[in-house]
């Protein structure tokens, strides 16, 4: 069918044209979006971004145009946008479980860090600490790494002296911050 008249039979709201179009264009809009959301994304993802896609072209049929382009052009256009669109959602709503995760469980001293303005305090008493004290508590409270990962690549240390100075370093960062009037 040519795409003028699928346009003035979509304008028209002819719902019988619409498992035709799915038929010509859901394997199109599978790896557009698919491409997309492979990494971070369900299967249930991608198909709720290709309805979404039908969805756009029913509500607003006007916004096709055949003589700016094909309806392949535009629905594969909406697809890569919706794509996008969904692909931060998802991937924010993952940092945000993430951020999430490691504060629930690093206790007080995260739930210190989460001021912004201590965080500052936080970072400027590390940065008085000597090696490798310093890099392993930047790399605990600001990059989340776990004892055994900073272990690895500190070659050096072992994870139980990882452990040991971490401990030190927050009874270390209590008294630090407490003689600046801070509390932790």
């Amino acid at each position: 069918m040519d795409d003028e008249i699928l346009s003035k039979r979509l304008k028209a709201h002819e719902i019988n044209d619409f498992p035709l179009i799915m038929s010509k264009y859901n394997k199109l809009l599978w790896v557009i979006i698919g491409g997309i959301l492979n990494e971070v994304g369900t299967q249930q993802d991608i198909e709720e971004c290709i309805c979404d896609v039908y969805i756009k072209l029913w509500e607003s049929p006007k916004s096709f145009n055949p003589k700016k382009g094909t309806l392949k052009t535009f629905l594969a256009t909406i697809a890569r946008n919706k794509a996008l669109d969904k692909y931060r959602q998802l991937t924010k709503m993952k940092a945000v479980e993430l951020n999430d995760a490691n504060h629930a469980s690093n206790g007080d001293l995260l739930d210190y860090v989460l001021n912004k303005e201590t965080c500052e305090q936080l970072y400027i008493a590390i940065k008085s600490f000597d090696e490798p004290d310093k890099e392993i508590m930047i790399r605990r409270y600001f990059l989340a790494e776990k004892p055994a990962a900073i272990a690895k690549k500190i070659s050096s240390i072992n994870v139980k002296e990882v452990e040991n100075r971490l401990y030190q370093g927050k009874l270390r960062l209590k008294r630090l911050l407490a003689d600046q009037g801070g509390t932790v």
